[in-house]
């Protein structure tokens, strides 16, 4: 079992009643702090952080499609690439319609694999913003964040991965 660093952070949304995929600012300034290099953003919703951002229909994606799509096609190395993937949903026929998918991504089995494969392809270092602390074969747990919003939201933890070594797959 390796140490790794874990800090709580206060990240009262911006938006209380519905997400639209806002980083809270403090979520967003531990983000922008340690990213370099070649940068992707999935599921990247009106965030602009990132060289190429994906998302299924927001105008500020540099890229509008299907994650599960462009995974499966893109063959370039990132050094970060950062994920922020629908999970605590209440609007489904609004919010994953799109997508084509009933509930959160860490629940979906093959979309999971899908994009934990293409991780261990393609980056050196994973920032996961989720409801859970996803590990990635080949990858070691260097930090989490609690994202500790207060009142009835959920807590999410920002995990930080980094490549130990590639895997043989």
């Amino acid at each position: 079992m390796r140490k790794f660093e874990l800090e709580a952070i206060s990240g009262i949304p911006l938006v209380h009643n519905d997400y639209q995929g806002v980083f809270p600012l403090l979520v967003h300034r531990a983000i922008t702090g340690l990213v370099s290099g070649r940068i992707l953003h999935l599921y990247s919703g009106t965030s602009l952080i990132g060289d190429v951002r994906i998302d299924i229909e927001h105008p500020n994606a540099t890229l509008n499609c299907d994650v599960e799509d462009f995974v499966k096609d893109d063959i370039r190395v990132w050094d970060f690439v950062i994920l922020d993937p629908p999970y605590q949903i209440t609007r489904t026929d609004v919010k994953l319609n799109s997508y084509g998918i009933k509930g959160a991504i860490s629940a979906n089995v093959d979309r999971r694999r899908l994009i934990k494969e293409y991780l261990q392809k393609h980056t050196e270092n994973v920032l996961w913003l989720d409801q859970c602390a996803p590990m990635i074969k080949g990858f070691y747990r260097e930090k989490l964040w609690l994202v500790l919003s207060g009142g009835f939201h959920t807590v999410r933890v920002l995990s930080w991965l980094k490549r130990e070594m590639k895997p043989l797959l």
